[in-house]
């Protein structure tokens, strides 16, 4: 349900700032199959899972898919940092500097100042 629920905070922050066509990536297998399901509207995960399909095709059409948790690193990195932290902090432009390191491990080529 937490991955389910970040992703639909993710996506509503990305509607925002008007990201069209988003690309939803997770390591959670059960909520990309949850997405997947529009059958699944009974649940809370269900109707949250079904707000996700709502705004990516709100914005586009965008899509989503599973990865492999060694390419979503990024990702534990940012949890772990906002565990840590007062969870109120937004980056739009550019990554935060405890996230550049793991940008260039995973080959992603971030526009840190």
């Amino acid at each position: 349900m937490g991955e389910a629920l970040a992703a639909e905070l993710g996506l509503q922050l990305a509607k925002q700032f008007q990201v069209a066509n988003p690309i939803l990536e997770s390591d959670c297998l059960l909520l990309i199959q949850k997405i997947q399901d529009a059958q699944d509207v009974h649940t809370e995960i269900g109707m949250v899972c079904r707000n996700v399909r709502r705004l990516l095709q709100e914005m586009g059409g965008g899509s989503w898919r599973h990865i492999r948790r060694t390419a979503n690193e990024a990702a534990h990195v940012m949890a772990q940092h906002w565990n840590s932290s007062n969870g109120t902090n937004v980056w739009v432009d550019s990554p935060p500097g405890f996230l550049v390191n793991q940008l260039h491990c995973d080959n992603v080529t971030p526009n840190a100042d």
